[in-house]
C-alpha cells in the first residue's frame, strides 16, 4: 500500500481511537467521582485544551523521518490503554480514600492524566498533513479537516451503538485503536527497519494481551473498591458488589447504594411515610429497595409494591448477592421514574424515593418543581410522598439551610402539609392530608414492630430539632426548577467552600489567559474561536437537557458527542464546494448559529414540548452542521500558502475548550440554562459585528 494512503488510514484510524478514547475517559471520571456531570465539562475542557497546544506546536516541531511517524501513530493508538490504567491506579494515591476531593484536584488530576495523549493526538494531525505535503501529496487543510472528521464519526458511532452495549472498556480499546496500530506498523514496514517493525510488534502484541486480558481489567479497580465479588460494566453505569468481611457493599458508579449494617435507614425510609396511611395497598418505590426495605415495607401487608430502578444489571447483581428476596406483591421495573410517573395511569397510596443528595444534574431533576407536580399526580387522594436529605442534628450550616428551605419551598408549591421529620437524616413527608409527627404512636396504633424507631426515635426526633428545623427554613429561597437548578447552583459553591476555595481564582485565570490569545491570533480564527465556543457551549447545554429529561447520559453521552461530529463532515464539504463569496458564507452560517441558539432558548423556557432524544440528536446534527461548515471557508480566507491548519485547529479548540468550561462548569451551575444561552448568543453576534463592522468591503458577498 502506498505512503500516502497509510497516512490517510493513520489520520482516520486517529479520529476513531481519539472519540473512543474520550468517551471511554468521560466515563472512567463519571465513575471516579460519583457521577458529578461537571466532570463531563472539565475532561472535554482539558481535553480540547491540551489537543490546542499540541496542533500549535506542529506548526514549529516539524520532523522528517516517516519511522519517527509511524512510532508516534503505534504510541497514540497504544496510549489510551495506558491512560485509563493511570485514572484508576493513581486514583487512591492521589486523593484519600473515601474523601470527596474539591474542584482543583480533580481539574489537576485529569490534566495529568489525560495530557500526553492529547498533546501528541493534537500533534500528529497536522504532522500528517506536513508529511504528505513534503512527499508531493496535495492535501489542504479542509481536506485534513474532513478526513479527521470520518475517523471521529466512524469511532462515535462504533462506540456508542455498538461497543458500549457488548465490551468491557479495555476491550473497547482494543477495537478503537486497531486501525490506527496496524497503519502504524504497516507505515514502520514501508520503513524498512526490522528493528522498528520488530519493537512496533512487540509493542502491538503486549497492547492486546493486556487489553483483552480481563482479570487484568478487573485488578485495576481493586485498590478502589477492594475485594471485588461481582463487576459489570453496564451501559447505565459501572456496578460493582464488594465484600469486607461478611459485609456486601453495592456501588453504581463509585456511589455506595447499599451496606449491610444499615437498619436504622431502612426503618426511617419505610415507617415515617407509611405509618401515615390507614392502609397501603399500592406502593411506588423510587430506588433504595436492596437490604432490609423490602422487610419492613412487608409489615403493611401491601397488595404491590412496584420498585424502579432504572439499571437491571443493578437488580440482576444485588438479587444474586441476596440483597433483593423474592416477595409475592414485588414487581421490578426498569424504568427511568421520573418517566414512567409522567407515563403510568396507576396511582399510589404512597411514593417513597430514596435517592443521593442531589448534586448532579442526573439527581436534581427528582427534586424539582416539575418532578413533584409528576409525584402528586401519581398518587391517590390523601396519599403520601416521601425522601431523605442529608441533614446533622446537632448543627445546621447555611449551605445545609440553603438547601432544606429550597426543598421545602418547592415541595410547598405541590402539597398543602409538608413535614420534615430530623432523623439520622432529614426526611421529608408530603401530602394533601393531615400528617403527624409522633411516629411510635402510630406504628404502635398499628402494631407494627421495629427496632431502631422503638428504641431512638423519642431521643432523636426531639421538639427542638423539629423547631431548629422549622425556624431555619428561609421562605424567601428560591425554588428549585429543571433548567434554573436552584440546588446544584448551592452544591457547586459548597463543593468549594468545604476546601476554602474559589472559583474565581480559575474563572479570571481563564479569561486572562483567554484574552492573550485572543489579541496575538488572526482576526479570521477569532471567526473559528467564536464557532468553536459556541459550539462546544450548546455541546454541554444539549447533553444536561437530556440529562434533565431523560436522566441516563451516561449511556447516551457517546450518541450525543456523535451527533455533534456527524453534523461537522457534512458541513465542511458544504462549505468547500458552496462557490458563493466565502464573507457571504460566513454570514450565513453565523445567522444559522444565532437562530439555532434563540430556537433552543424558546423551547427551554417557552414551548417545553416533550423533546424526544432524536429531536436533541437531530438539532445537535444541524448546529454542528453549521460550525463544520465555517472551518474551510476561513481556511480558504486566509490562503493555503499560509499554512493555516495548525492555527485554525489551534483557534477553533481553543474556543472549544473555553466555550466547554465556562457553559458546563461556571453558566449552567452558578447562574442557570438561561444565562449560558445567553452568553453564547453575545460570542457569537461579536463574531459577526467583527466582520460587518471591520471588513464590511472584503466581507460583501
Amino acid at each position: 500500500m502506498h505512503l500516502n494512503r497509510l497516512v490517510m488510514w493513520a489520520i482516520i484510524g486517529t479520529g476513531i481511537s481519539s472519540v473512543v478514547t474520550q468517551l471511554l475517559t468521560i466515563r472512567e471520571f463519571l465513575t471516579q467521582f460519583h457521577g458529578n456531570e461537571i466532570t463531563i465539562s472539565l475532561v472535554v475542557f482539558c481535553w480540547l485544551l491540551i489537543t490546542a497546544a499540541g496542533t500549535l506546536a506542529a506548526k514549529v516541531v516539524k520532523p522528517n523521518s516517516t519511522g519517527v511517524y509511524g512510532f508516534m501513530a503505534l504510541f497514540l493508538g497504544v496510549w489510551p490503554l495506558i491512560q485509563i490504567m493511570g485514572i484508576r491506579g493513581f486514583r487512591e494515591h492521589f486523593f484519600s480514600h473515601g474523601v470527596s476531593p474539591g474542584f482543583y484536584p480533580i481539574l489537576f488530576y485529569i490534566l495529568i492524566t489525560i495530557t500526553p495523549y492529547c498533546l501528541l493526538a493534537g500533534f500528529f494531525l497536522p504532522h500528517s498533513q506536513h508529511l504528505l505535503n513534503r512527499k508531493g501529496y496535495p492535501f489542504d487543510s479542509g481536506s485534513l479537516y474532513v478526513t479527521d472528521s470520518i475517523g471521529d464519526i466512524m469511532g462515535g458511532l462504533m462506540f456508542s451503538f455498538i461497543l458500549v452495549y457488548w465490551l468491557k472498556p479495555f476491550q473497547i480499546l482494543s477495537a478503537g485503536s486497531f486501525l490506527l496500530i496496524l497503519a502504524g506498523i504497516l507505515i514502520l514496514w514501508k520503513h524498512r527497519s526490522m528493528t522498528l517493525i520488530a519493537a512496533g510488534m512487540v509493542i502491538g502484541l503486549g497492547f492486546y494481551a493486556i487489553s483483552l486480558n480481563s482479570h487484568v481489567e478487573r485488578l485495576t479497580l481493586s485498590d478502589q473498591y477492594g475485594q471485588i465479588v461481582r463487576y459489570i460494566e453496564s451501559p447505565y453505569g459501572r456496578i460493582v458488589v464488594s465484600k469486607e468481611g461478611p459485609q456486601y457493599t453495592v456501588w453504581e458508579s463509585g456511589v455506595p447504594l447499599y451496606w449491610a449494617s444499615d437498619m436504622a435507614s431502612s426503618e426511617e425510609k419505610i415507617h415515617y411515610p407509611l405509618s401515615q396511611l390507614p392502609r397501603v395497598n399500592d406502593l411506588l418505590l423510587i430506588s433504595g429497595g436492596l437490604g432490609g426495605t423490602l422487610k419492613e415495607v412487608a409489615k403493611y401487608n401491601p397488595s404491590q409494591v412496584d420498585y424502579l430502578e432504572l439499571d437491571p444489571h443493578l437488580t440482576a447483581a444485588a438479587s444474586q448477592a441476596g440483597l433483593i428476596k423474592k416477595a409475592p406483591f414485588l414487581n421490578v421495573i426498569h424504568e427511568d421514574a421520573r418517566r414512567y410517573m409522567k407515563l403510568t395511569d396507576k396511582h399510589y397510596d404512597a411514593v417513597i424515593m430514596d435517592l443521593p443528595e442531589p448534586e448532579t444534574f442526573q439527581v436534581n431533576r427528582f427534586f424539582t418543581e416539575a418532578f413533584f407536580a409528576i409525584a402528586k399526580k401519581a398518587l391517590k387522594e390523601g396519599g403520601v410522598f416521601s425522601f431523605n436529605m442529608g441533614y446533622s442534628p446537632n448543627y445546621m450550616s447555611e449551605v445545609r439551610r440553603k438547601k432544606l428551605s429550597t426543598v421545602f419551598n418547592t415541595t410547598r408549591r405541590q402539597f398543602k402539609h409538608v413535614k420534615i421529620v430530623p432523623g439520622e437524616e432529614a426526611y421529608f413527608l408530603m401530602s394533601d392530608r393531615s400528617l403527624s409527627m409522633d411516629i411510635p404512636a402510630l406504628l404502635r396504633e398499628k402494631k407494627i414492630p421495629t427496632v431502631f424507631i422503638q428504641g431512638f426515635y423519642e431521643g432523636n426526633v426531639t421538639q427542638e430539632r423539629i423547631k431548629t428545623i422549622q425556624e431555619g427554613l428561609d421562605k424567601e429561597e428560591s425554588i428549585n426548577t429543571d433548567f434554573e437548578p436552584r440546588l446544584m447552583n448551592i452544591a457547586f459553591m459548597e463543593w468549594f467552600s468545604k476546601h476554602d476555595t474559589t472559583p474565581w481564582v480559575f474563572i479570571f485565570a481563564l479569561a486572562g489567559v483567554t484574552l492573550v490569545y485572543l489579541i496575538f491570533i488572526k482576526w479570521e480564527e477569532y471567526i473559528l474561536f467564536s464557532t468553536g465556543f459556541v459550539t462546544m457551549g450548546m455541546e454541554m447545554l444539549v447533553i444536561l437537557s437530556f440529562q434533565v429529561i431523560y436522566g441516563y447520559i451516561y449511556l447516551k453521552i457517546g450518541a450525543m458527542v456523535t451527533a455533534f461530529l456527524m453534523g461537522l463532515l457534512p458541513g465542511a464539504l458544504a462549505g468547500q464546494r458552496w462557490q458563493a463569496g466565502s464573507g457571504f458564507k460566513i454570514l450565513i452560517s453565523d445567522g444559522l448559529i444565532l437562530l439555532m441558539s434563540f430556537g433552543f432558548f424558546m423551547w427551554l423556557f417557552w414551548a417545553r414540548f416533550d423533546a424526544q432524544p432524536w429531536h436533541l440528536l437531530l438539532f445537535s446534527f444541524l448546529f454542528s452542521f453549521f460550525c463544520g461548515f465555517q472551518f474551510p471557508v476561513v481556511t480558504d480566507i486566509i490562503g493555503e500558502k499560509q499554512s493555516p491548519a495548525a492555527g485554525c485547529f489551534g483557534a477553533d479548540l481553543w474556543g472549544a475548550a473555553v466555550g466547554t468550561i465556562a457553559t458546563g462548569t461556571v453558566l449552567i451551575p452558578l447562574m442557570g440554562m438561561k444565562y449560558a444561552i445567553f452568553a453564547l448568543l453575545f460570542v457569537k453576534i461579536s463574531s459577526s459585528m467583527l466582520i460587518l463592522l471591520k471588513y464590511p468591503a472584503r466581507f460583501g458577498g
